[in-house]
């Protein structure tokens, strides 16, 4: 019940900060094949982690889809997570998403066959269908906000990275922010892990990415 209670205070303080950045829909969007059956790994789900991929250095990486509206931080996804190091991926055999859900999610995450990875390899691992994790994924996205780090000045480190997420988001607890890099120290993504019931929580094992001390380079948008 704390959880939920926790969760739901995030959400309605986001909902407060959060402004919707500026998104057009492409007009001739279409969905992503299912694609083959992957790996399949069942396991129970003791926690969820959020991720969110820094969208320019993900445009610099795979220009394409997505990477003409300047867009900074976008969903990556909503994983489900298993004890220790290890997460169930895809536990039922890959649908196609249908034409309404990818545009209805594609502001969120830019790019469908990212989507259609996502519920492929995670969605099917924890929700009865594609509507449901979408929304889950929609409404815990809205709980937290993501601050656009590319007009943070000075010497940035992951500390700073993690000082502006706090920023925007006082409630989180400092060890539940994941701040990835590349191996040139560039920005390429941020996590939150959380509880059960989508409530934040310090990352297993103190798995948190770049140390604060480390320095880290941000690509412009």
């Amino acid at each position: 019940m704390l959880d939920r209670l926790i969760a739901a205070a995030l959400l309605t303080m986001a909902g407060v900060t959060n402004a919707a950045e500026s998104c057009a829909v492409p007009p001739n969007l279409t969905p992503a094949p299912a694609g083959a059956q992957e790996e399949q790994r069942i396991l129970p789900v003791e926690k969820f982690v959020i991720a969110w991929y820094w969208w320019p250095q993900n445009c610099r990486n795979y220009p394409g889809e997505g990477c003409s509206q300047k867009f900074a931080f976008k969903v990556h996804g909503l994983w489900p997570d298993g004890a220790g190091k290890t997460y169930p991926q895809f536990c039922r055999a890959p649908t196609a998403l249908s034409p309404a859900t990818v545009r209805a999610n594609w502001c969120m995450t830019p790019a469908v066959s990212l989507l259609q990875h996502e519920w492929a390899k995670h969605g099917t691992c924890a929700w009865p269908d594609e509507k449901a994790f979408f929304a889950d994924e929609q409404r815990v996205a809205a709980g937290i906000v993501m601050p656009d780090v590319s007009v943070l000045r000075g010497k940035l480190t992951a500390g700073s990275i993690r000082d502006a997420i706090l920023k925007a988001n006082p409630k989180l607890p400092r060890g539940s922010i994941f701040v990835g890099t590349d191996r040139k120290q560039w920005l390429t993504e941020t996590r939150v892990c959380l509880t059960k019931a989508y409530a934040p929580m310090a990352c297993e094992d103190n798995d948190i990415g770049a140390p604060d001390r480390v320095p880290v380079r941000v690509w412009p948008r």
